[in-house]
């Protein structure tokens, strides 16, 4: 019974899509166009994550271009999907004269058919041709009666779900001649057809997701499939790209390109998706041609492998070859909000290196703090930096506008609903952040769940960023080496103090001690002065520090110094004394030894994470996580960490 219902309800649905299929024939092209275009404007409204893709997409393709062009693109793009869409079943009922006027051949093509025509110079040679998902592509299959001399042509083709309808489209497409080769039966008759020198049309611009070979197409990398490549190497088939240019609503104009063969099968197939890219940089109307909505990048977009590049199967050192460029262009926006306190930029420099070493297509933008411009500059991780807008009214209208910059990736490194929402307010499609237990993040996309499992009392925040990286799909390993700064070079016997903190003042070493350290420091032979750092807000506290001692050996420069005049002063310390603030990070990861005074803070969760020499002192018995009241760590300690970190560095 079941199967009977089934019957009768796969032939009324059969007979409805002939009914309609006539009826397109018989109206006025005028209004199927006007039809076309009223669900290409559905599209725009009622598909905004696929508008907005699809946008995304032209302002890659087109950086040059305007919006509105752009815009312009997209929405005649989105009309000639549905025109391709309707083209099929209503040309079914099309008169013998009605499908002539479809399909025009260019007198170049027509030159290049002859040749392998009945009597030509290559007849009986097999022939490849690359098809593009173009919107008259289906008149492909009208060739052979066109050009009745050839050998003949085969079309491999994806059948249709519903098996009655996709019997009738199979065989309204081969009533011209061609002869249509399902996928899900295999390559073997395709194989055979190009062993009898005759024509294989085969669809080449599709995700191959991932089977395909990973190549760039319009300097982004993509994953294309290698079939009609190898195919053509295999029985040493002459190579063309087809193109079935629109000329107008239901007409086209049929042009070949031959392609080199090339060395290799995704040597042929860099050609074939650059004649293509050619004929779509050409103008409006051809840039408006091809199927911009089915997101021909979309494989590497995927969450688990966004920090990871392909292994298997990798030509991208082919398509830089082809294309003369040194290494892979960084055209896919990957934007990083960075955290609001200065430790923990630097704390999130290790893991930011490791994507952008995984990802040489990444271009990076990082969001922070205006103050944090001098020191992006030097981190060497950034492509650009956007200073976050000043508090007010039009602070969250700056992310809006930001949409018009189309980010492809949004990593949020901070905590707070305010940096979500600055990323939903770009569109950005991807935004990837950490959910800690008990937390709600609902603006993320992609959120990474940190597991109940995980102390993080126990794991330096750089670890903890490590792990969300790794759910993105980040493989390689985390360089912690210190940033180079050759321009400075070290001065000989300075030690730096940083006396202040950012926020908490139960974090700051008395004054006494700091005045006890100097003291000490004077009195050897490996220290020739003490310089003092800070902020504005920090000079109380190092005035008092620095009075009574001999102004030629004790410096006092907090507050006089910006960021980037602050770190080509720590570069140039032999060595820092520093309480837990952002200074001490800094130090570390330019590459200066440092001593760092802890007490109720964790130095597991917080202390200093790259390769360079430092010491942690807490007071005795104090619990490796901290708790225990700073001032309890004596100057003497201090002292005697200070003069074996200087004596292992020569001095």
């Amino acid at each position: 019974m079941r199967s009977i219902c089934l019957f009768v309800f796969n032939a009324g649905l059969l007979l409805l899509l002939k009914i309609f299929a006539r009826t397109l024939a018989c109206l006025p092209e005028a209004f199927v166009a006007c039809l076309c275009r009223f669900f290409g404007w559905l599209v725009e409204l009622f598909m905004p994550r696929r508008s907005r893709s699809t946008m995304n997409s032209l302002s890659h393709a087109f950086p040059d271009k305007t919006e509105q062009w752009r815009k312009t693109v997209f929405r005649r793009s989105a009309v000639h999907l549905f025109e391709m869409g309707l083209f099929r079943p209503a040309s079914a009922y099309f008169s013998q004269k009605r499908l002539e006027a479809c399909l025009e051949i260019a007198p170049e093509a027509r030159e290049i058919i002859k040749k392998y025509e009945e009597g030509g110079a290559k007849h009986g040679q097999p022939v490849v041709i690359m098809l593009p998902h173009m919107t008259m592509s289906e008149a492909a299959t009208m060739l052979p009666a066109r050009a009745p001399g050839l050998k003949p042509v085969h079309v491999i083709f994806r059948p249709l779900n519903q098996p009655s309808i996709s019997r009738w489209v199979t065989r309204e497409r081969e009533k011209f001649g061609a002869n249509l080769i399902s996928r899900r039966k295999g390559y073997n008759d395709a194989m055979a057809a190009l062993r009898r020198g005759e024509i294989l049309a085969v669809l080449f611009d599709q995700d191959a997701s991932k089977k395909g070979s990973t190549i760039t197409f319009m300097d982004r990398i993509v994953s294309a499939t290698d079939l009609p490549a190898l195919m053509a190497h295999r029985f040493g088939a002459d190579v063309f790209l087809m193109l079935l240019e629109r000329q107008g609503f239901w007409k086209a104009k049929l042009t070949l390109q031959q392609l080199p063969l090339g060395d290799s099968p995704a040597e042929t197939t860099v050609h074939a998706h650059d004649a293509l890219e050619a004929y779509l940089q050409r103008d409006t109307n051809t840039a408006a041609d091809w199927l911009w909505l089915h997101d021909r990048w979309d494989h590497f977009y995927s969450s688990y492998k966004r920090f990871s590049f392909p292994e298997k199967r990798n030509e991208i050192a082919l398509s830089n070859r082809l294309h003369g460029y040194d290494k892979l262009p960084r055209k896919v926006r990957f934007w990083v909000r960075l955290p609001n306190w200065l430790g923990d930029v630097v704390m999130a420099l290790p893991v930011l290196r490791a994507i952008r070493e995984a990802r040489p297509d990444f271009e990076f933008t990082l969001i922070g703090k205006a103050g944090f411009e001098p020191l992006v500059d030097r981190l060497g991780v950034a492509d650009h930096f956007i200073p976050l807008p000043k508090r007010g009214s039009g602070y969250f209208c700056a992310f809006y506008r930001m949409r018009k910059m189309y980010p492809d990736t949004y990593y949020i490194l901070t905590n707070s609903f305010r940096g979500d929402l600055e990323a939903y307010l770009t569109s950005c499609a991807q935004r990837f952040g950490m959910v800690r237990p008990g937390k709600r993040r609902p603006l993320l996309t992609n959120a990474y769940h940190l597991s109940e499992d995980i102390d993080e009392r126990q794991l330096h925040q750089t670890s903890v960023w490590e792990g969300m990286a790794r759910k993105y799909g980040l493989k390689g390993a985390i360089d912690y080496s210190p940033v180079k700064q050759t321009k400075i070079e070290k001065c000989p016997g300075r030690v730096g103090l940083i006396c202040g903190t950012e926020n908490s003042p139960e974090k700051r070493w008395p004054v006494e001690h700091w005045r006890s350290l100097i003291t000490g420091l004077l009195e050897v032979d490996q220290v020739s002065e003490v310089v003092l750092y800070g902020t504005p807000a920090d000079r109380t506290i190092t005035d008092q520090v620095a009075a009574g001692f001999d102004p030629e050996r004790v410096w006092n420069l907090a507050g006089e110094t910006d960021l980037a005049q602050f770190c080509d002063e720590l570069s140039g310390c032999e060595l820092v004394c520093c309480n837990d603030t952002g200074g001490m990070h800094l130090a570390n990861m330019l590459g200066t030894p440092v001593v760092a005074i802890f007490g109720p803070t964790n130095p597991v969760r917080t202390g200093p994470i790259f390769s360079t020499p430092h010491r942690i002192l807490q007071p005795d018995g104090c619990p490796a996580t901290g708790g225990v009241p700073i001032r309890e760590v004596s100057p003497q300690s201090c002292l005697q960490a200070a003069l074996e970190v200087l004596s292992t560095n020569g001095r």
